[in-house]
This record gives structure tokens, sequence and C-alpha cells, in this order.
């Protein structure tokens, strides 16, 4: 077979699809560059007590969230925003979380415990939990974050103002007046595993390259939106006019599907980078982040249907063809000139690849050693994908949180 392939690879055809494949990586990582500048990042700031407030309820939905909740619990509460109610919604948990939360409404009565109730026909679980929360809330804003997402100091002040205050972009659109009704960050993740820093990396990056950033803060393509679930910032008004997580109740890319609703009705929404605002551990063992990232990706496939495919070919190509260029030059039949040209193809097919994994893991915080699994995450995203889209083609769905959603 390595044969086959440096023969193939001397001939016209495969020598232009290597060419080829060179240049699309170093596409993909032009583009990952000038991705990497398109959201503003906002930073954690304190009370200014010359101005005044607006009410905010942060509302958290748990679901058998003991191993994250008390993390979840301590940010929320190191908040010193001046107006402030939290709301935890116990997602009919079978563990311990429900009693964590209540120890801590016990000492701090800005802490509210609500015992969710059986989930009802055509809702999620964590639309449903939401719309609980918000309907027993009072804030003029509204502010929901993953029991799996930590609050820095200073989070919720920062992401009001700059809502509030129509918080300019790095795009050439003015800001709104008004603000932003709808505001969500890009959290930072908490990868402090290696097999964390293997994966996560591999699969947020692929994520981020399939969105154009830029055109999720444009009002003018209303198509093209964008929220982070870790993280999300409404006014109550907005909220109301979308017509809340009920009109949305049987998704479970509610995110996505929340601010994409809201651009369609004329509502601006905004996307910043928010790494210092809130972090975020995605996923505690190997089974979890199969089990999330599978569902994750269902939603993508359903999402993007006509990318799906492709997408799984071109990364698998990718990521495979360096070693078997580097493999059929090492073979004793090659030539010592087709060799050069094979090892030299495949040298810049990895260098392209690491430079591109590399720029992914200084924004996640990686050392820069963990480049060097680029291939092993690809390929474990690639599966991850796969196995997405089987669930959706023969409609399996998927489960996460001990429910089963259809494909």
């Amino acid at each position: 077979m390595l044969n086959a392939i440096a023969r193939w690879v001397r001939r016209s055809p495969g020598e232009a699809f290597v060419t080829a494949l060179v240049a699309s990586e170093a596409s993909r990582l032009a583009w990952g560059i000038y991705q990497a500048g398109a959201l503003t990042t906002v930073h954690p700031k304190r009370p200014d007590p010359n101005r005044t407030y607006p009410s905010v309820s942060l509302i958290v939905p748990a679901r058998n969230e003991a191993a994250n909740i008390d993390t979840c619990l301590a940010g929320a509460v190191a908040q010193d925003y001046p107006d402030l109610e939290i709301i935890f919604v116990d997602d009919r948990s079978t563990d311990d979380t429900a009693a964590r939360i209540q120890a801590v409404a016990a000492t701090d009565p800005r802490v509210r415990l609500l015992q969710g109730v059986p989930l009802p026909d055509g809702w999620a679980g964590k639309p449903w939990a939401l719309h609980q929360g918000i309907t027993a809330s009072r804030g003029e804003w509204i502010l929901h974050i993953d029991a799996d997402t930590r609050l820095q100091p200073g989070a919720i002040t920062a992401v009001v103002d700059a809502a509030r205050d129509g918080w300019s972009s790095v795009d050439d659109e003015p800001a709104p007046e008004g603000g932003f009704p709808v505001f969500s960050i890009m959290t930072g993740q908490s990868l402090p595993t290696w097999w964390e820093k293997v994966l996560q990396p591999a699969v947020l990056g692929a994520i981020m390259e399939a969105l154009p950033l830029r055109l999720v803060n444009s009002p003018r393509v209303p198509w093209i939106a964008l929220a982070n679930g870790q993280f999300i910032l409404v006014r109550r008004d907005a909220y109301d006019h979308i017509g809340g997580y009920a009109a949305i109740r049987g998704e479970i890319a509610e995110d996505v599907m929340f601010a994409r609703r809201a651009k369609r009705m004329g509502l601006r929404v905004r996307l910043a980078a928010g790494q210092s605002l809130a972090t975020t551990r995605m996923y505690r063992t190997p089974a979890d982040l199969w089990e999330g990232w599978t569902k994750n990706l269902h939603v993508g496939s359903r999402l993007m249907p006509g990318l799906v495919l492709p997408g799984l070919a071109y990364l698998a190509t990718a990521v495979m063809v360096p070693w078997a260029l580097l493999a059929a030059s090492s073979r004793a039949t090659t030539t010592p000139r087709d060799a050069t040209r094979l090892r030299a193809a495949a040298t810049a097919l990895l260098a392209i690849a690491f430079a591109h994994r590399r720029g992914i893991d200084r924004a996640l915080g990686v050392p820069a050693s963990y480049a060097l699994a680029q291939p092993v995450g690809v390929l474990a995203t690639v599966a991850m994908m796969a196995a997405s889209q089987f669930r959706v083609r023969s409609g399996r769905g998927v489960t996460w949180k001990g429910r089963r959603y259809a494909g």
C-alpha cells in the first residue's frame, strides 16, 4: 500500500492533491488566526458607586451536579453586584446537589433553591429548568450559567455594563442605542487532566473553525447566530419578546436557537470573549466527554447537515495523509528524489497542523507540548462527529443527564 501511495503521488493527480491539501491547511491556519481577533474581550470590574444598577437574577439549572455545584456556588456568592438574586433550580437530581445548595442558601439570603417539577412532554431538560427559574425570578436582567461554570469576582458587573452601554465591538458597525439585550461570552476552559488537554482543544477548535465569528455579531446576517449556554445575559423585556424558552422548549441546542430566534426577531445579540470572567470544566471523565460532545455535535449535525460528512472526510484525510507520506518516503523502493518530495510535503502539513493546534492551546492555556497530540485529538473529534451523525441518521437520538432525546 505504501508503495502505491508513493507511486500515486509521483503522478500528476497525486501531486496536485497533496499540493491542494497543503494550500487548504495553510488557509485553515490563516482562518484560525483571523478568527482569533473576532471577539473583543470583557474584563471583570467592580461596581461604580456613582452608577445605578438594574436588578439581576442569576439562574443556574442543576441536575446531578454534586461534583461541580460547590465551585459554582462559590463563584456566585463571591459577586459584589449591588442588586442580585441567585436561583439554583434543582432539576430532579438524585445525588446531594440540592442539599449542597440549601446549605449555602441558609447562610446567604441572595441564594434560593427552587425544586424543579417533572419534565413535561415536548420539553428538553435544560429549557424546562431555565423556564422555571426565570418564571420565579424578579430581575430586570437575567443571567443564566451552567452548573459547571465558576464566575470570577466582578463578572456580573462587567457584562451588565457591557450590555447596557452598547459596548463597541471590533467590527465597523456602530453600537446600538440602548445596548445589547442579549449578551453572551465564551468562557475560559478549566482543563486539569492530560486527556482534557489533549481532547478539548481539538473539539473546541473544530467548532470555532466552522463558525464565522465576525458574522455572528452582525445584524446584517440574522441567520448566523451563536450564544454560549455556559453564560447568557438577557434583558427581561427582550426575553419576553422572544417568547422565552417556551418558544424553543424541545431544543437541546437551546443556546444557539435562543440567539438565532433573537436575531431573527430584530434584537441585537453580542458574543464576546470572557475567559477572565468565568471558567468552565465541561467534563470530568472521558465517558462524560463522549456523551456530552456526542450530544453537542449531534446538534451541529442538525443545524449544518450539508457540512458534516465533508467535514468528517476532510479532517480524517488531513490528519492521516502526512503520516502516510512519511511512511511511504521510507520505503526501500522509493527513489531519493521522491522520498525528499514526500517528506517535504509531510513536513509542511505537520508544521501547519501543529501551528494551528498551538494557537488553540495558547488561547486555552494549554502547554505547548500538547500540540504534539494534535493527531489524537483530531481523530477523537472525527470519531465523536461520526457517532453523532450515525445517531442523527439512524433516528436513535442522544442521551444526556439520563434523558434520551430524539434524533
